[in-house]
C-alpha cells in the first residue's frame, strides 16, 4: 500500500486538511488493485502497482463523484502483468 507522504507528494498538497480522506483513497485504491489483480498486492509493492495506486487516488481526490471518465485505463495495463488468471 502506498504510503501517505508518497500520495502527498503525488498529488503536490502540502497541508493535512484532507489527511483522513487521502487516507479513505489510499483504502479504495488498495482494494480496487486487489480486486483487479484478484489477489492481494505484494508486501513490497512493484512500482507499477504502485503508479497504478497513485494513480487511482489521483482520479478520486480530482473527482470526487467518480463520475467523470472514469479510472484511466493506464492503471489497468499497470496491473496486467500481476493479474491471476482466475481466482
Amino acid at each position: 500500500m502506498v504510503k501517505l507522504t508518497e500520495v502527498k507528494e503525488f498529488l503536490r498538497i502540502d497541508g493535512d486538511a484532507e489527511d483522513g480522506y487521502l487516507r479513505i483513497l489510499v483504502l479504495l485504491a488498495a482494494e480496487l488493485c486487489a480486486n483487479y489483480l484478484r489477489q492481494p498486492p505484494p508486501k513490497k509493492l512493484p512500482e507499477s502497482v504502485k503508479q497504478a495506486q497513485l494513480l487511482i487516488i489521483g482520479y478520486f481526490y480530482e473527482n470526487r463523484d467518480g463520475t467523470k471518465d472514469g479510472i484511466p485505463p493506464v492503471v489497468y495495463s499497470l496491473l496486467d502483468p500481476y493479474r491471476k488468471v482466475e481466482f
